[in-house]
């Protein structure tokens, strides 16, 4: 794994405006941050796909186009006083597509959500090579993500993999449009299933396995590398100077602690998408291998290593709830509701299973909304206590996401829970952790730490109400 800043001098201090793109599975959210911090712009855009059963494909032109036209806007919106020194794209990954010599895409971006059938996957998996997977690669050996793709294409459509020039990922071919040149960081390879993550090299048996050869590839660096400066097109296309450097960015949810200032061992980080994932630093790879949760790479100076834990589609489950039995009502009602319920909703509760969710019917709708968060709150409690049976700390509890825009539901969290929640950059805690590591990429930033303190980002607590624990 090459070293950052290898062949990059730097920018002088008039350069202070950083873009952060966080692009997640549906949309892509970004923020322009100045370098202490103040938010300059914000702009998003949502991905149209083509789903059936089990695929989830989207169109690569769409993909770079609906990314550009996020930073078009937030170059729009910087202002005079600004000029935008670098850019950082991080976000989802595991989303697959196949260029020809030309550099063109043969097949659509494959989402991360495409799936086969777990009768193929064991067919492709013993038991020793799904361990030898998660041992490998930090991740497990499931139905979806290249791990099961790779292997179908190889056996049902080997003329993809011929064809092939370059084999990389949504956000690895956003950067070579914007810069014409390639790249990858191991956090954002994690999902790519073909490094070593600890080595932070390609590994040469799984690519075997796959039949890949390693040209294909893109070169592996650190996070925070400027891959290189946007092409004169790109530049006058988007607003920007030809000086703007694209930097490699991570994973999504290491941007999101990023940009939430979770730094230390002691910390965990709920980050509140479509699903709840729970996000604990660790001092070690094999500690964080020893848990058994989804394992990343995180800090450039600091830990090293991540885990991951997930409530998998939680978000979408309240969605549901709401929509069954408070039919038509915004959030902001729901929250109203929720606020004249008293604790514990007349014995209300939602184990977020039930296919038909009939166990409600005939509830006052005020313990409806607040059983939808309580035991939502209940459902991370239960996690949060399998976690510290792992040895993982949940005592520094910190939240970002969508759900963090309602003040009632983050202290009906916090009361359920008993723990105290500290909130940082909320729904932009992705984009101004891209947006720092933009800020690392111009030198102008030593590390993640030093970035943060320099930012000056605000704080907001909810206490738990422990009176009646």
């Amino acid at each position: 794994m090459r070293n950052r800043y290898s062949n990059y001098d730097g920018w002088g201090s008039t350069l202070n405006c950083f873009i952060g793109l966080d692009i997640g599975t549906s949309a892509v959210k970004g923020v322009a941050l100045s370098q202490d911090g103040k938010v300059l712009a914000e702009a998003s855009g949502a991905f149209r796909y083509k789903k059936d059963d089990n695929s989830s494909l989207l169109e690569p032109s769409h993909f770079v186009q609906v990314c550009c036209d996020v930073i078009k806007k937030l170059s729009a919106g910087v202002g005079s006083d600004y000029q935008i020194a670098a850019i950082c794209p991080c976000g989802a990954s595991g989303n697959l597509v196949f260029l020809d010599a030309e550099m063109k895409p043969i097949t659509d971006i494959i989402g991360w959500q495409s799936s086969i059938e777990e009768e193929e996957l064991s067919a492709y998996y013993t038991e020793e090579d799904k361990n030898r997977v998660y041992q490998t690669v930090g991740w497990p050996a499931i139905n979806s993500f290249p791990v099961a793709y790779f292997p179908w294409i190889r056996q049902n459509r080997p003329d993809i993999l011929e064809r092939s020039s370059r084999i990389c990922m949504s956000v690895e071919y956003l950067n070579f449009k914007l810069t014409g040149k390639w790249g990858i960081a191991p956090s954002m390879g994690t999902p790519f299933y073909l490094m070593d993550q600890e080595k932070g090299v390609y590994a040469p048996t799984t690519l075997a396995k796959f039949g890949i050869s390693e040209e294909k590839l893109p070169p592996i660096y650190d996070k925070g590398t400027v891959l290189g400066t946007v092409t004169s097109t790109t530049a006058e296309s988007l607003g920007l100077s030809e000086d703007t450097v694209i930097v490699l960015g991570s994973f999504d949810h290491p941007s999101c602690a990023t940009g939430a200032g979770v730094y230390e061992c002691d910390e965990v980080l709920l980050s509140c998408g479509t699903s709840w994932v729970e996000f604990f630093p660790v001092e070690s790879r094999e500690r964080a291998i020893a848990t058994g949760f989804l394992v990343d790479r995180y800090m450039l100076d600091g830990a090293p290593y991540c885990v991951m834990s997930s409530i998998a589609s939680l978000s979408v489950k309240i969605d549901a709830l709401k929509d069954r039995y408070l039919k038509g009502a915004s959030y902001a009602e729901v929250d109203a509701l929720a606020s004249s319920s008293e604790k514990g909703c007349g014995g209300l509760e939602f184990d977020f299973t039930d296919a038909d969710f009939t166990k409600a019917e005939g509830c006052e709708r005020r313990h409806i909304a607040r059983a939808i968060y309580e035991s939502a709150a209940r459902l991370l409690s239960k996690n949060f206590a399998e976690a510290e049976e792992k040895g993982l700390c949940t005592s520094k509890v910190t939240m970002v996401g969508g759900i963090t825009n309602s003040r009632v539901c983050m202290q009906i969290i916090a009361d359920t829970i008993q723990k105290d929640i500290k909130v940082v950059n909320g729904v932009l805690s992705g984009a101004a952790g891209a947006a720092m590591l933009a800020g690392i990429g111009a030198k102008v930033f030593r590390n993640e730490k030093d970035a943060f303190s320099k930012m000056n980002f605000s704080e907001v607590w909810y206490h738990a109400d422990t009176s009646n624990a």
